[in-house]
């Protein structure tokens, strides 16, 4: 059972307008292991630039695992925490800032200061320690003069038996007119691995690097700099960082600008190139390119680069059409795809739309291939009492195997729904969704969704406090075998049902309103696709609802569910709590909690649905 349910909070108080007190707390089961987490703040606070804040956190629980990956998710490291039974640490840290205006009006600069540890074992969003760390570091900005500013910065991180890094930077800035600037900087890093056994590709040792950049601004239509930087000193198997580039960015017109880097080092070229051209108020072009070339702190080098290039225009008031062109490479998969698509509005009541994409992927990891072609239509008509849309795509996944096999998959997805007035009491609603996906593994691996929904709406004109909702349903799923986790958990269970629902809501006054539900399934479920044995899956809903409309724009919502299995022999119940605001005459949005486990839709049959909730309601 790989449900999990996490929970916590923050509360804080400012005492008068320069102390704050704060308070955090979660609890939590992930994959059975229990942890906790508890940490309080104090924040002293003279100015938005004077204020010092301390903090400190005590987690409790063993075997927690979190994982970070630089290259978009190919790869992942990971930090686990002892297996030791409820492993408790400590974490403590003290920021402060020091704004110079503070103390005297003639002063400038802000100076600031920070300094952590974490005890083995301690485990936080975002901070997980399985070795003691320390960190410490600071910052100081300087304005000596009108014209001339300096800059600092200094951080030290060291890991108990791990990685110990230290650097420091200054730079400073001198702005000669009002159109040049310079800079300069230099920074200093070191790097000691103290850890059993050093990875082979781990870099240590010094290295200093000096840095210049000379900046120009027209005023006008352009601006420019140039930098270099330069690595003076290296020690151990540290790289030189050797670097010059070129960049700007010039309006040519008041309709097209063009913006841009290159630069080329020691590590490698790297670039930025962008565009932007309003060719009329019909017609957007774009171009943008972007190479990332950079080595992260372990040694690991990273070379990824993307270009893309596309229009939309709108030829007349009924018609448009948009292009896009998306080419990738490098440590990534690399690869051309193409979209296209036109949009026509013939006529107030009626549009049309199609598309298409192709194109080829290559994975940078193992080579293999995948070839993607897709396409669709679509069709929407609106009229006084009738309103129709469609739509129809079409896609083929062409994907190489690392064993040079391949294998195919075609999907089809068709969409459809209705609105039909029939009196001015009657309206007519349905749906129809239906999708297959089939693979050239076999029949096991192939998927199939169908949806259909006949909906009668009652609301008279002349009572418009009543508002009746008769829905019919028919399911059938079927998941691909392939929708599984890598835990090696179902995606979901072969299912058909008949759902049948009535909802019915009535104004008593104009702050109150009150409502039902009943719903009724006749289904059968199977966890077995190979050879599908079907059992029966009824169940009861049972719903009541009051609405509050306690202020102008705010509602409170409150519900009583009631779900009864009789073949399962089971029965759950619980509240629904949610607060909305209108935003507007048609929209309003809002937050709650569900106390119950299970779904109001019958179609649904899993039981993760208790906690909080975010839901927004339109009407037309």
């Amino acid at each position: 059972d790989l449900d999990a349910l996490t929970y916590g909070g923050r509360a804080h108080y400012w005492i008068g307008d320069h102390v704050k007190v704060g308070v955090t707390g979660s609890q939590g089961n992930d994959g059975g292991n229990d942890n906790s987490l508890v940490g309080a703040d104090l924040t002293l606070r003279k100015s938005a630039n004077t204020w010092i804040k301390a903090e400190t956190g005590r987690s409790q629980g063993s075997d927690l695992l979190t994982s970070t990956s630089l290259d978009g998710g190919f790869n992942h490291s990971a930090i686990q925490t002892s297996a030791g039974s409820g492993t408790a640490a400590m974490a403590y840290r003290v920021d402060a800032s020091l704004g110079l205006q503070d103390f005297s009006k003639n002063w400038r600069g802000r100076f600031t200061l920070y300094s952590q540890v974490l005890e083995a074992g301690y485990s936080a969003p975002g901070q997980v320690a399985n070795q003691e760390t320390f960190q410490i570091g600071g910052t100081a900005e300087l304005p000596l003069t009108s014209r001339l500013g300096l800059c600092l910065k200094a951080d030290q991180r060291t890991v108990d038996q791990g990685l110990e890094t230290q650097s420091a930077e200054l730079n400073a800035d001198y702005r000669m007119n009002e159109h040049w600037t310079l800079s300069l900087g230099a920074r200093r890093d070191s790097r000691e691995d103290r850890s059993m056994v050093v990875p082979l590709t781990q870099e240590e040792g010094d290295r200093t690097d000096l840095v210049g950049k000379v900046s120009y601004d027209s005023k006008a239509r352009w601006n420019g700099y140039l930098f270099g930087q330069q690595s003076v000193e290296t020690t151990g198997n540290r790289e030189d960082n050797g670097r010059i580039g070129i960049g700007g960015a010039y309006r040519l017109t008041d309709r097209f600008k063009v913006n841009g880097e290159v630069s080329e080092g020691d590590l490698g070229t790297a670039g930025r190139l962008g565009t932007e051209y309003l060719y009329s108020d019909r017609t957007t072009l774009y171009l943008n390119y972007a190479l990332e070339n950079e080595r992260s702190d372990n040694g690991v080098q990273a070379r990824k680069g993307a270009l893309t290039s596309g229009f939309r225009s709108r030829y007349s008031d009924s018609a448009s059409v948009y292009g896009e062109e998306r080419y990738t490479h490098g440590d990534a998969p690399t690869g051309l795809l193409h979209s296209y698509g036109v949009e026509l509005t013939p006529s107030d009541r009626l549009n049309l739309g199609a598309k298409v994409d192709f194109g080829t992927l290559q994975d940078n990891l193992t080579g293999a291939k995948t070839e993607r072609t897709a396409a669709g239509v679509s069709a929407g008509y609106g009229f006084e009492k009738v309103k129709l849309a469609s739509a129809l795509e079409f896609r083929v996944d062409d994907a190489e195997q690392t064993d040079r096999s391949s294998i195919e998959r075609t999907s089809w997805l068709l969409k459809n729904s209705l609105k039909y007035q029939l009196t001015p009491d009657w309206r007519l609603i349905g749906k129809f969704n239906y999708s297959r996906s089939t693979s050239s593994q076999g029949e096991f691996y192939d998927g199939s969704y169908t949806e259909a929904v006949l909906g009668y709406a009652y609301r008279p004109v002349n009572n418009d406090r009543l508002n009746v909702l008769f829905k019919y349903t028919f399911f059938y799923n079927v998941p691909a075998a392939e929708q599984i986790s890598g835990t090696f958990t179902s995606a979901g269970v072969l299912q058909r049902s008949h759902i049948a629902s009535v909802d019915a809501m009535y104004d008593l006054t104009p702050q109150w309103t009150i409502g039902g539900k009943y719903a009724y399934r006749l289904g059968q479920v199977s966890m077995d696709r190979e050879n599908p044995e079907y059992f029966d899956s009824r169940a009861h809903l049972y719903v009541v609802r009051a609405d509050w409309h306690f202020l102008h724009k705010w509602d409170a919502l409150l519900e009583g569910r009631l779900l009864d299995l009789p073949d399962a022999r089971d029965r759950r119940s619980g509240v629904l709590l949610g607060l909305y605001r209108h935003l507007g005459n048609h929209i309003k949005v809002g937050a709650g909690y569900n106390f119950s486990d299970f779904s109001d839709d019958l179609s649904d049959l899993s039981y993760r649905h208790q906690g909080l909730f975010i839901n927004i309601v339109g009407t037309i």
